[in-house]
């Protein structure tokens, strides 16, 4: 049977090893994991005072793909934390079997519960972490390089740091990486500070990813005064102001061939946001540097993808968007994952549409990206 596609947003989940040596280095400082009896693991970050992962649930909750929230089973497997979670989350062999089950030929990686350290404030610390997580990331996709494409972190709260670790793991053999989806601190990433960043991925063909919930500051939902519920469906709102930085600053301009993926943010919102954009430009052309010569709707046909898991919506509108900037994902093992049903969802989502262009969004695309295998 022909595979259902590459994965282009799954994640793993962080054992408790990433964070060895940390309590030795900065003591009080270092993020640890903490076991509730009746609640189950979390990851405690004392620059916040923040239990990582506590609204979802902790550890236990960012891996229960495949089940469902009514049912008590669900409950008890996540107050387990670690001991709960599935064999292919913690081994990447097993990983394996996961993937077959689904019909995935290959998945592309983001973390769990780091896409919340994004906002840990202690940049010595963080840039620590993220060192621990690149090099334990590193081993883990060593078992299946070909099936399993983790994405680096790269440390954006420090521009130097950045640079230092993006040429470290360009030089391991990551095929891309991640940065917080709104830029740390008061420098917004059309800031020159972060050219260094920028000009190196570019020339190095390493894509830059934006996660949903990777806000380099503010609370998980990152929007002021919203609840999960609220923030959760308004999510887009915070990408749309980091990628309309990113075209209408010249940061797409200055770096042609730098390639950006905002991921799990979802698409069907990106047809009127591009409309919406270009008459923005168009509005307020004193406000946007003068050596812009495209719209930015060309801008982001040319430089930027979005990933979605079911949403038939952007497939439905991808004219508009660029059919060639959309990319499927699974979000394997997280509970919005569409694992192990990707076939029946990706048959709904595509009811009417061409097959090549079902192939484009769920596997050539995100192949050219990585420079991975075309699977059969």
């Amino acid at each position: 049977m022909a595979s259902t596609g590459i994965s282009a947003d799954s994640h793993i989940i962080e054992p408790p090893e990433v964070f060895a040596g940390l309590e030795e280095r900065f003591g009080d400082r270092a993020p640890r994991i903490v076991h509730e009896e009746g609640r189950g693991d979390f990851v405690f970050t004392p620059a916040t005072g923040e239990q990582l992962g506590s609204a979802l649930g902790g550890v236990g909750r960012l891996g229960i793909a495949g089940r469902s929230l009514d049912d008590p089973e669900t409950d008890r497997v996540i107050r387990l934390g670690y001991a709960g979670l599935r064999p292919g989350i913690a081994d990447p062999i097993a990983r394996l079997k996961d993937q077959d089950l689904d019909g995935v030929a290959g998945e592309v990686l983001y973390p769990s519960l780091f896409m919340r350290f994004s906002a840990n404030p202690d940049t010595e610390v963080l840039v620590s972490a993220i060192h621990n997580y690149n090099d334990w990331l590193h081993g883990y996709c060593s078992e299946a390089p070909d099936r399993l494409v983790g994405l680096a972190l790269i440390p954006m709260q420090d521009p130097q740091a950045a640079e230092l670790e993006l040429e470290r793991v360009i030089a391991m053999g990551y095929r891309g990486g991640a940065i917080p989806c709104s830029a740390p601190g008061h420098h917004r990433y059309h800031d020159p500070i972060y050219d260094g960043v920028w000009a190196r991925a570019e020339e190095a063909h390493f894509p830059l990813s934006m996660h949903i919930f990777t806000q380099a500051h503010g609370a998980l939902t990152g929007l002021e005064g919203a609840d999960l519920f609220a923030a959760y469906a308004s999510a887009p709102t915070m990408i749309q102001f980091t990628l309309s930085d990113l075209i209408c600053h010249g940061v797409a301009h200055r770096f042609p061939g730098l390639r950006f993926v905002c991921a799990e943010f979802n698409t069907g919102w990106i047809a009127n946001w591009l409309e919406r954009l270009d008459h923005s430009l168009y509005r307020s052309r004193a406000a946007a540097p003068d050596y812009l010569d495209l719209k930015p709707s060309e801008y982001w046909r040319r430089q930027f993808h979005a990933t979605f898991e079911d949403d038939r919506e952007g497939v439905l509108t991808r004219d508009a968007i660029g059919a060639g900037t959309l990319l499927w994902g699974n979000d394997f093992p997280h509970h919005d994952a569409v694992w192990p049903n990707s076939r029946k969802v990706l048959d709904e989502v595509f009811d009417g549409v061409p097959d090549e262009v079902r192939r484009r969004m769920t596997v050539e695309t995100v192949a050219g990206l990585y420079g991975l295998d075309i699977p059969s």
